[in-house]
């Protein structure tokens, strides 16, 4: 037995310089390997390098709407040590572009679209860069951009309203908002088209009683709100639905004819508020028929119209809408 492990030890020996040998080797590899890297950094070389821009002087009282880029990609050459330094240093002071020069252009109109080839940049970009890297090209190679007018508009607030109601719960009477106006400034491009603003949205379920809420406004891309929040007032009642009959009149009827109407009356069905029940009479209803526009018409019939309801009724339902009518001489 102790035989046999001293056979063993001669083989460890063996493996043991074979190993170094391996490490030995790998060293002079690795070695070798970080010594033409480092003679290559030394080398000319191309490479593309991100550079945050920034643009300054912007024509007075005008705002730019889209296009300015956040980056330029260059692509520059240098030595592979200045190129390495950059990319693993920390992120480079931004590219400043001062605009200040194309003023007398950007000024004239109100709204302009404009385009600017970069490469009228470079003397500007080369003197941001380190010196001992070459600017060769820039991408974009055009800038397109629109600058617009900065002033301000008056405009309405209108509630966005996600309501269900409570049974026989509805609406009863205007919407209100305070302030009902808000002033906003943005680009003149953005509030020609703009005529409202509106509120996030209310919603709430079941309603059974008048609703009170101070909302946010909905934000508008490139407009500033000089209001953020507005108070919004829904009234709301309980209604019951009621029934009367009324007669029909007769208008545009020939002098020289009597018109019968068959049948004389209609009859309304509608809701309203159980407040303004008590109010409704028939004289606040009126019904009538053209006869003169049913004449010019194939057949006896004429539509009926609602020409008078009051204000606080609402689902006003008539029967029969049509009604048959007889001319006769006087």
């Amino acid at each position: 037995m102790k035989q046999s492990n001293f056979n063993i030890v001669p083989g460890i020996r063996k493996k043991l310089r074979f190993d170094k040998q391996m490490l030995l080797y790998l060293a002079f590899v690795v070695l070798a390997s970080l010594m033409w890297f480092f003679n290559k950094l030394g080398d000319e070389t191309n490479d593309r390098l991100l550079y945050p821009v920034t643009f300054i002087n912007m024509p007075v009282q005008k705002i730019v709407v889209n296009g300015l880029p956040d980056n330029f990609e260059l692509t520059v050459q240098g030595r592979g040590w200045d190129i390495l330094r950059y990319k693993m240093g920390k992120s480079p002071e931004p590219i400043v572009i001062n605009l200040s020069r194309l003023n007398h252009i950007l000024s004239k109109e109100s709204t302009i679209d404009f385009s600017l080839a970069t490469s009228s940049l470079a003397e500007e970009i080369k003197s941001q860069l380190p010196a001992n890297i070459v600017l060769n090209v820039i991408q974009p190679d055009t800038i397109h951009f629109v600058l617009s007018n900065y002033s301000e508009k008056r405009l309405p607030v209108v509630p966005l309203l996600d309501l269900t109601f409570d049974h026989q719960c509805m609406i009863d009477g205007d919407i209100t908002v305070t302030p009902s106006e808000i002033t906003v400034n943005g680009p003149d491009i953005i509030l020609d088209t703009l005529e409202v603003i509106h509120t996030k949205p209310i919603s709430a379920r079941k309603v059974r009683r008048s609703l009170h809420k101070n909302v946010e406004l909905a934000p508008v891309d490139g407009v500033a709100l000089r209001v953020r929040k507005v108070d919004v007032s829904v009234p709301v009642s309980k209604y019951t639905e009621e029934s009367i009959s009324i007669p029909i009149d007769v208008v545009n009827k020939p002098d020289s004819l009597r018109v019968k109407l068959m049948p004389g009356v209609v009859d309304l069905k509608f809701w309203v508020s159980i407040k303004d029940y008590s109010h409704i009479n028939h004289d606040d209803f009126k019904a009538e028929v053209d006869v003169r526009d049913a004449m010019k018409q194939i057949g006896l019939q004429v539509p009926v119209t609602i020409a008078r309801q009051p204000a606080n009724v609402r689902n006003v339902v008539m029967s029969p809408e049509i009604v048959n009518f007889v001319l006769e001489t006087k």
